[in-house]
């Protein structure tokens, strides 16, 4: 097993953190394994714990009047959970699912406070991750109303790609599958216009898309199709 200090060193957000920050924050973190289907937490929760995820993907959604789950956001290895609500102190916003099994990184809210006092550097890292996330939303935003339902997928796809691509035979697999509908939420599109596209760029050869599983097999036409 290895340690929390090496998770920890290892981790994106966290890399480049001097040893003494880097043992502070292995005092106040816990380890957390979650299965695949498993709920992390749910919509209005107390939010008084933030994770970071070490392996494995989450995905974040809430749940309508009518009973439709609508996906706003997919997660992986690297990224923090949780954060905005446990420093606002509230509920937490979204129901947070594990689409595989996830080893996590858990820190009490409590915790983690006086650490940020104490070292600058950590709270750094922290508002870098938020600030970034909060610019990807603002232009998903800004996709969402002024580009083509085609290069919002694009966007998206390749954005999955660079997350969690994975050579193959016949070009770069995406780690996870991904419903049509899904898709569509996360680019603001309904699942029949993602359906009419994936059976076009599969016959063009740009991608194919099998049960949810995903390969991209000409990476260069599906970036021209992003307008980029």
């Amino acid at each position: 097993m290895e340690d929390r200090k090496r998770l920890l060193a290892r981790l994106s957000l966290f890399s480049g953190l001097g040893e003494r920050e880097l043992s502070e924050l292995e005092l106040i973190t816990r380890r957390r394994r979650i299965e695949a289907r498993e709920m992390l937490f749910h919509q209005g929760d107390d939010g008084a714990d933030v994770y970071v995820i070490v392996s494995g993907r989450l995905k974040a959604f809430v749940t309508g009047p009518d009973g439709d789950d609508i996906v706003f956001r997919y997660m992986g290895p690297g990224e923090v959970v949780g954060e905005i609500a446990a420093f606002a102190d509230s509920k937490r916003t979204a129901n947070i699912l594990a689409v595989e099994a996830c080893e996590l990184l858990m820190i009490q809210r409590r915790d983690l406070l006086p650490l940020l006092r104490r070292f600058p550097e950590i709270a750094i890292r922290l508002l870098t991750g938020v600030a970034q996330r909060m610019i990807k939303l603002s232009q998903s935003l800004e996709d969402n109303n002024f580009r083509p339902v085609s290069a919002r997928l694009a966007k998206c796809l390749l954005g999955f790609a660079d997350s969690w691509g994975e050579p193959a035979k016949n070009g770069l697999h995406i780690a996870g599958r991904f419903s049509q509908g899904e898709l569509g939420d996360l680019i603001g599109a309904t699942r029949e216009s993602v359906n009419k596209l994936v059976r076009v760029w599969t016959s063009d050869g740009v991608l194919e898309m099998h049960d949810g599983s995903i390969t991209i097999k000409n990476r260069v036409a599906l970036e021209k199709l992003t307008g980029d």
